[in-house]
């Protein structure tokens, strides 16, 4: 049989194309007298493709639709978070750096502080930046001095109910204002009124007569200017009624959204009381406004939510 398959395709091999019929290619040879004629057709071989219909392809679609949408909110927030918190942590640490560098350079700390002016609003245009702030050796003089300031304004400048202006800076949520308020209560002496927390509102503008440093990173620190002697409780200073912290919030996107203060998960429910210094919670959402203390050398958070995000793994 093998043979013959050889045979049979030299013999169209050495054969004359005579004519094409329908797909079929006619060989024919003269041999002697005889004329031989062959046919020879082309087989034509069907594949079959494996494949997905469209419907398929549109339900799969679908589903991966479904749950990007589910999924997605929830990997934004958590991108988001961890922005805020790298910047938050930058934020303590450079300005703690640039009290340190005030030491080297002016020889104050911020427990040598005076009381000082907080800006007035330039204008109803709040692009412009605000006059009349600072005094030697205050709050403001230091920051303003070790790090890089691109703009200076008072809270009343975004304050549109009371200037004209537009409102461009509201607080969404306050956080947890119980904590932070104790805890300021707690470190600060009875007689001195500038040392402690403005009253928030949510929804509403920053409180008027507040000094505000935009820094070149997008941070913003807002504080009371007139607050003056930031320290903690000393050996000399206990009989003198112990400490007296200065406050003030640092917003690490500075007037961009969600301008929410941070605060506690409620659950796991929070342990210890409200305003001391151990008082803990977890902190699964990070946001952009964090209440902050200040005195001698050091710049630290100043609530249990702050905490939780400044000291999260």
């Amino acid at each position: 049989m093998e043979q013959e398959e050889k045979f049979v395709h030299s013999w169209f091999s050495g054969c004359r194309e005579v004519r094409r019929l329908s797909g079929s290619i006619v060989f024919g040879e003269r041999i002697g007298g005889t004329v031989f004629l062959a046919v020879k057709r082309k087989v034509r071989i069907m594949t079959k493709f494996k494949g997905f219909t469209l419907a398929e392809v549109l339900i799969t679609l679908g589903i991966i639709g479904v749950v990007a949408a589910m999924t997605m909110p929830t990997l934004i927030n958590s991108t988001q978070g961890a922005q805020y918190k790298t910047a938050y942590k930058k934020a303590l640490s450079v300005m703690s750096q640039a009290v340190v560098m005030n030491i080297a350079l002016d020889d104050y700390d911020l427990s040598q502080t005076v009381a000082g002016t907080n800006p007035t609003a330039a204008s109803a245009d709040d692009d412009e930046d605000a006059t009349s702030a600072g005094g030697v050796q205050s709050i403001y003089d230091l920051f303003k001095n070790r790090m890089n300031v691109v703009k200076v304004a008072g809270t009343k400048d975004f304050q549109g109910t009371t200037d004209g202006a537009a409102d461009t800076y509201k607080i969404i949520d306050i956080g947890d204002a119980p904590d932070y308020t104790k805890f300021a209560t707690n470190h600060a002496k009875t007689t001195n009124a500038t040392h402690k927390f403005p009253s928030l509102k949510a929804g509403q503008n920053w409180p008027t007569g507040l000094s505000m440093l935009f820094y070149n990173d997008g941070i913003t620190f807002i504080f009371d200017n007139e607050q003056s002697g930031c320290a903690a409780q000393t050996s000399t200073t206990a009989a003198g009624g112990g400490d007296e912290y200065c406050y003030g919030f640092i917003d690490v996107n500075g007037q961009k959204a969600p301008n929410r203060v941070v605060k506690c998960d409620t659950s796991p429910a929070p342990t210890g009381t409200v305003g001391d210094d151990n008082y803990s919670c977890t902190v699964s959402n990070p946001t952009d406004i964090y209440p902050i203390a200040m005195y001698d050398q050091s710049v630290v958070p100043a609530s249990a939510a702050a905490r939780a995000v400044l000291y999260a793994k």
